[in-house]
């Protein structure tokens, strides 16, 4: 697949709602960040409720930044930096579409 492609498909996607038949509402979704040292308590957790809206957190001190590296990095969560970067064009595109001032 290309990346033209890729762009295409993600833009597809989040023009349209939709819910995932692997996903439970109410479940809260966790990954440990790449540069956690061992602490496995730095999560970022993703949540929907009952009415599929959706929750995101960090229970990291300190407003810490979470870091989820590219494979060549080192990274261990490649999914999770590509759902990222499809958070980040949803954000855009929203900003875009409907600018909060």
């Amino acid at each position: 697949m290309t990346i033209k492609n890729i762009e295409k498909t993600i833009y597809e996607i989040l023009d349209e709602p939709f819910w995932p038949k692997d996903l439970e509402a109410m479940n809260a979704y966790e990954r440990t960040h790449d540069d956690c040292d061992g602490d496995r308590s730095q999560l970022l957790t993703v949540m929907f409720s009952g009415d599929s809206d959706a929750w995101i957190k960090t229970n990291c001190p300190h407003y810490m930044s979470l870091r989820f590296r590219t494979p060549l990095g080192g990274g261990m969560s490649p999914r999770v930096r590509n759902a990222l970067l499809i958070l980040a064009m949803a954000i855009k595109k929203d900003n875009e579409d409907h600018p909060q001032e």
